[in-house]
């Protein structure tokens, strides 16, 4: 949800989505679970509904957001949402958390529900800025995200950058929350490491050079990566 922040209603953001659709069908097929015509997909704050409008041309996907500002997708069915889910318990195979997280104010409950509504055998695509990252793609102003979060929510306000509270993860807080409800798996050194695979918006020169980079310095820098992408599968 990182590009056009600043202007969202609900938990959309307008462009660039097409990429981060393959992106996500790229890593569910690299981690065994390709979509299906038959697996029943939601994209949890569809926003723009380009990754909605993409991933239908592989599964059944129900979209949802806080507000309907769909540009793209505006046939398939669309559930109004709030803290709490209003879905049945196991409804979906594959449930689409694309920065999301860091906007809803209770992590914890945002994971909580997605559990709830993932089969047994499902997966959850979650991504999200980066705590430790430097540059804060919301305000867009490096390391004011640093501060304890009440300042920096009150400045952003302030300054007219940020239209809600954020709640920012790191890797450590991320995998602390997840572990008691999923088993996780962390791909963003993996789309890192091979951009042309996972669809990444990178200039051909510096995936060309990415690519030369061994696996495990990826791996050590986890992290400190720009944006988190794990996987999470029901325990």
């Amino acid at each position: 949800m990182t590009e056009g922040a600043q202007n969202r209603l609900g938990f959309s953001a307008i462009g660039g989505r097409k990429a981060k659709a393959e992106k996500i069908a790229g890593i569910l097929a690299a981690a065994g679970c390709p979509l299906e015509s038959a697996h029943d997909v939601l994209d949890l704050g569809c926003g723009s509904g380009e990754i909605a409008a993409h991933l239908a041309g592989l599964a059944r996907v129900t979209c949802s957001d806080a507000v309907d500002q769909r540009v793209l997708g505006r046939d398939l069915p669309f559930v109004a949402i709030g803290r709490d889910l209003p879905f049945a318990d196991a409804a979906f195979d594959v449930v689409v958390s694309n920065h999301v997280v860091e906007h809803v104010g209770d992590a914890t409950a945002h994971l909580d529900e997605i559990r709830r509504i993932l089969r047994p055998a499902g997966v959850c695509y979650l991504a999200t800025p980066n705590r430790w990252w430097p540059w804060e793609f919301h305000t867009r102003i490096p390391l004011l995200h640093y501060l304890p979060r009440h300042l920096f929510d009150r400045i952003g306000a302030a300054i007219g950058r940020l239209h809600e509270p954020l709640q920012l993860l790191s890797l450590r807080q991320l995998r602390r929350i997840a572990a008691p409800r999923f088993s996780i798996e962390t791909w963003h050194p993996r789309v890192a490491a091979e951009p042309r695979r996972f669809a990444l918006d990178v200039a051909p020169g510096t995936a060309r050079l990415l690519e030369l980079l061994p696996g495990w310095l990826f791996d050590a820098s986890a992290a400190l990566q720009p944006t988190l992408i794990v996987l999470l599968r029901p325990r």
